[in-house]
């Protein structure tokens, strides 16, 4: 054994054990070996108890609220409110807008994975025309649909509006906002910094509360 070995206390590769061999092959040092047994064990433990409420102690079908949710999941409720879930207060004959203004959503953004689409101008027509669609589906007042107000959007349709606005308007700020704050004019950088500053540093609650 080495002068070197000695003073580190580390065992040369000629007698390094076999469980040591392993735990390096496996996850590079003890510290991440007990780590990783760590949470196979947690996984181990909370696997079984998340399927025992999610599906073995579950309710699927219950005709009233009081037969629903002891000890497991109440998969009931979606049965009973899927229209409240996916249109929210949307009016129960327009329902079909909603779907559609949702559809028109989706088509977009599966269309913009097609690499004919990779050009500004074309994704961003793609971009605002299914916007349009959505929002004149939605809110109607044209083309003969009536006049449905935002306040009775919801569910599903308002999840996804929320994210087509955030496409629409987020992404090119932020990108406008970037560029700004590296401008070589002072005034510029600063103002934007400071109104990038100032949003990172809000809650993220206390914005979607604000909004609504």
């Amino acid at each position: 054994m080495s002068a070197d070995a000695t003073i580190t206390g580390e065992l040369p590769p000629a007698v390094e054990s076999g469980v040591s061999k392993l735990v390096r092959r496996m996850f590079g040092t003890w510290r991440d070996a007990v780590i990783s047994l760590a949470c196979l064990a947690f996984l181990a433990w909370l696997v079984p108890r998340l399927a025992h409420w999610a599906f073995i102690d579950a309710v699927w079908s219950a005709p009233t609220a009081a037969q629903c949710g002891h000890g497991g999941a109440c998969w009931a409720v979606i049965a009973a409110r899927w229209r409240l879930i996916i249109f929210g207060l949307y009016p129960f004959a327009e329902h079909w807008r909603s779907g559609l203004a949702c559809i028109a959503i989706v088509v977009v953004a599966i269309l913009s994975c097609v690499p004919w689409f990779w050009h500004a101008l074309r994704l961003s027509a793609l971009w605002v025309g299914g916007f349009l669609a959505f929002y004149i589906l939605m809110r109607g007042g044209i083309f003969g649909l009536a006049s449905v107000g935002t306040e009775r959007w919801g569910g599903l349709a308002l999840t996804i509006f929320t994210f087509a606005s955030v496409a629409i308007l987020g992404m090119p700020m932020a990108v406008l906002l970037a560029l700004t704050r590296q401008s070589e004019l002072p005034a510029f950088r600063w103002v934007a910094g400071l109104l990038i500053d100032t949003v990172r540093s809000l809650p993220l609650l206390a914005v979607l509360f604000t909004a609504a």
